[in-house]
């Protein structure tokens, strides 16, 4: 999971790369890493969502990313 993955949103790229990726029931936890900053997110009923709140990330790239997450591991 070593691979760095690019999102284009409102004219800007944005690099991350996988580092763990877990799911325990239906509730998926991914832990990436940002552009140098570790972000988990969340995927349950609702959606995407960012868990911790320390580095606050825009929602609609954590959908973004998530949806890319989502296609690319088929969860």
């Amino acid at each position: 999971m070593g691979q760095v993955f690019t999102i284009n949103l409102s004219g800007s790229a944005f690099h991350y790369q996988l580092i763990k990726l877990n799911q325990i029931n239906r509730i998926v936890e991914s832990q990436i890493l940002l552009q140098g900053t570790t972000v988990t997110l969340c995927k349950d009923e609702k959606g995407w969502t960012q868990k911790e709140n320390t580095v606050p990330i825009v929602k609609e790239l954590v959908q973004a990313i998530g949806n890319s997450i989502s296609l690319r591991y088929r969860i």
